[in-house]
This record gives C-alpha cells, structure tokens and sequence, in this order.
C-alpha cells in the first residue's frame, strides 16, 4: 500500500464526512418553508404597529383644555386652522401638531391634525361606541 487512491480533486486529503443527499422535493419545500418564515417576520411589526380599526392604543390630543382621542374615518374633509394642540400615545413622544376644524363639526366636539385625513380627533364623551362609519354624522348632531 504504497499510495492512497482517495483523493480529492484538489489535492488535499479526503475529509470522512460527506455531506448527505437531500431530494430535490424536500430542498424545495425547506426553501418555502424558510420564505414563508422570512415574509411573516417582515411583515409582523407592520401588522402590529397598526394595530387595526379596533386596537387598544389610540393617539391622544390635547386642545383648548380638554382631551381628544382618534379614532379613524373615511371622507374627512378638513376645514380652516383653529390652533395648535399635543399629541402624544402609542409610544410616540407628544409633540406640537396644527389643529384645523372638521367640515361641518363644532371644534368642542371634534377635530383634525393637519395633513391627517384618515383620523377625526374626538372630545372624549362625545360619539362613544359609534361605528366609524357613522361617526361623522353623529358629530354634525
């Protein structure tokens, strides 16, 4: 036994292991697999950072002395400048925001962020329980 036949290709002694043959079918559902795990956590602090119609968290505004929640609305038409309130909630540190007037609402009952037109901000009392479908026609009473 002069020489030993094994060896590799590029001339380094044989390594004892040798890496097990997976089946094309398997490799493939173990790649859906891991693409399925990678897209659901992308796509989880989206999911929970909305937190939905009827999530528990809702920004806070405080505006001429009394508090103001949001609640989410569609065809909310803003109207003129009334002041300047804070927002604050849902970890976000309270900063200055521009308060402008809900068309056809009283400023005590409702009102507006600047360059937010998918959320009303209402006097707490006021509205509660309705259905965000209603809610601008139950602030225009």
């Amino acid at each position: 036994m002069c020489c030993d036949w094994r060896v590799s290709r590029n001339g380094s002694p044989p390594s004892p292991y040798r890496r097990p043959r997976v089946s094309r079918r398997v490799g493939l559902a173990l790649g859906a697999l891991f693409a399925l795990v990678l897209a659901a956590v992308l796509v989880a602090p989206v999911v929970l950072r909305d937190n939905g119609s009827g999530g528990s968290c809702a920004q806070e505004l405080a505006y001429g002395g009394n508090a103001y929640t949001a609640r989410r609305v569609d065809g909310l038409v803003q109207r003129l400048a009334v002041g300047v309130g804070v927002v604050s909630g849902c970890g976000v540190p309270a900063s200055n925001v521009d308060i402008r007037s809900v068309g056809g609402v009283a400023p005590a009952r409702a009102v507006a962020v600047a360059g937010d037109a998918s959320s009303v901000y209402v006097r707490l009392g006021v509205c509660n329980g309705v259905a965000a479908a209603r809610l601008l026609a139950c602030l225009r009473r």
